[in-house]
């Protein structure tokens, strides 16, 4: 029988958290790092390591960095063939009898006991949460899992967010991931009437996050600091993304909704999206 993936109702959806942490109280926290934004060798050297009146802010922008917040489900009907084994407690019993047929006794030392042979009908849930950064950085799924509990976010029809940083983990191979987590699930059955795999939250959050370029003009080279926009928190020897939407992005797009998929809009406004058999093919 073959499996089914689906998108749950309203599974697919955008998120876009409020900036917290105003630009002024970030440039000054930049600012008081800059010297640490080179890396460690230049940090730790004592005979060339960059100084104040040598680092210069060059650039700065108000950044949107991706992350996914999914959560799927695996269902499956099956039966089981199995052999209950039945204590009899009358020693005196020579053979069982049920519904007719005959059951001999077996003993084992003082245990007496029959076989029965059965077929347990089955039904089994595996569910499976994460919350993995969408630019594929190894991010602690706690740190993730914090933003979306304590700090405030819009859902987004469409992502009117141009200085959002492009995916590099998509839909596709997320599905293709969580597909494959489920499927590691050793299903002890003679046969499966029903394996279904639903994409209960595949959810894209944004958040806000300043990015400091500063040029050591002595030795012509740059570092960037950034600062978290709903934290404060700085990480020293950031990065500066040169991928970004650019443009309107809608649901469609961004979860990749595309012809080798079965797509359609279903009521309340979620995609739908079912794909018959697993996912197996490289993205």
């Amino acid at each position: 029988m073959q499996n089914l993936i689906q998108f749950g109702e309203n599974a697919a959806k955008i998120f876009v958290f409020d900036q917290v942490y105003p630009l002024s109280a970030a440039t000054e926290q930049a600012k008081q790092k800059r010297l640490n934004a080179f890396g460690l060798t230049a940090k730790l050297n004592p005979f060339k390591r960059p100084k104040e009146d040598t680092v210069l802010l060059t650039k700065h922008e108000l950044r949107y960095e991706p992350f996914w917040h999914v959560a799927a489900r695996r269902e499956v009907d099956f039966t089981r063939e199995i052999t209950y084994p039945v204590d009899v407690g009358n020693v005196h019993a020579q053979v069982v009898l049920i519904n007719g047929e005959q059951f001999p006794i077996t003993t084992h030392g003082k245990k007496r006991s029959i076989n029965v042979a059965a077929v347990e009908v089955c039904h089994r849930k595996i569910d499976y949460v994460d919350f993995l950064d969408g630019l594929g950085r190894e991010i602690k799924r706690a740190t993730l899992e914090n933003y979306v509990s304590n700090y405030r976010s819009q859902e987004q029809l469409v992502l009117d967010l141009p200085e959002a940083v492009d995916l590099k983990l998509r839909a596709p191979t997320l599905r293709q991931r969580i597909d494959q987590t489920l499927s590691t699930e050793v299903i002890n059955a003679h046969e499966v009437q029903q394996d279904l795999r639903t994409l209960e939250k595949s959810y894209i959050y944004y958040r806000p996050v300043f990015a400091f370029e500063f040029a050591w003009t002595t030795e012509d080279k740059l570092g960037v600091i950034e600062v978290d926009g709903l934290t404060g928190e700085v990480v020293e020897n950031g990065q500066w993304f040169k991928d970004k939407i650019g443009a309107i992005a809608t649901r469609e797009m961004l979860f990749e909704a595309g012809a080798e998929l079965a797509g359609a809009l279903v009521p309340g406004g979620g995609l739908a999206v079912k794909v018959i058999g697993r996912i197996t093919a490289p993205t």
